[in-house]
């Protein structure tokens, strides 16, 4: 980051491809849209090279501070064009294993696929503050302390946000399960 504050392209280049997918995926995961992601994490990257001098090394480490810059953007980006996009079942499908010709294959592939779309929906429905904390330690990877440094929260605040995540998740994922029981017992009975 030094190289980059004098203006060296080589080392800004460098941290781009360093670090460029480890920041789109929180974005990801925040927007549940990739092209708004990309967008979202290439204005921070313009952002920065025309202001690298906005990182003060002497707070925290330079991830550390830009997991927040990509976070306030997507909040930013959220808020500014009102939407919220629930990712469908087909764009599971990449991250599912290809389905098999057998029944219970099948099977247990859709119910696979299902059960990821109900957590998908109960994470978008997440406060923020919670979804924040559980895409930069659970799916970013973070640990919780890093995770606190970035969200400005002491570490109980972090493992609080959490266990409310979790507890949110849980029961967001057992309404929809019963929903469906419902809706199956219904359309039998039809």
């Amino acid at each position: 980051m030094q190289l980059v504050c004098a203006g060296n392209h080589d080392a800004f280049a460098g941290i781009v491809k360093r670090h460029t997918q480890r920041f789109f995926s929180l974005a990801f995961r925040s927007l549940h849209n990739s092209d708004d992601a990309h967008d979202v994490v290439q204005t921070a990257f313009i952002k920065l090279w025309q202001n690298p001098g906005s990182w003060n090394a002497a707070k925290s480490s330079f991830t550390t501070w830009f997991y927040r810059v990509i976070l306030n953007a997507c909040h930013d980006h959220r808020r500014k064009h009102h939407r919220w996009t629930v990712l469908d079942d087909q764009k599971f499908e990449s991250a599912l294993p290809p389905v098999l010709s057998e029944e219970h294959i099948l099977e247990s592939n859709q119910y696979a696929k299902q059960q990821q779309f109900y957590l998908e929906y109960a994470v978008s429905q997440l406060p923020s503050s919670q979804r924040d904390a559980l895409n930069l330690v659970v799916y970013s990877s973070l640990p919780q302390k890093q995770a606190a440094e970035v969200l400005g929260v002491s570490l109980k605040a972090i493992e609080s946000l959490l266990v409310r995540a979790k507890r949110s998740l849980r029961n967001t994922i057992q309404q929809l399960q019963a929903q469906e029981q419902t809706a199956t017992v219904l359309e039998n009975k039809r």
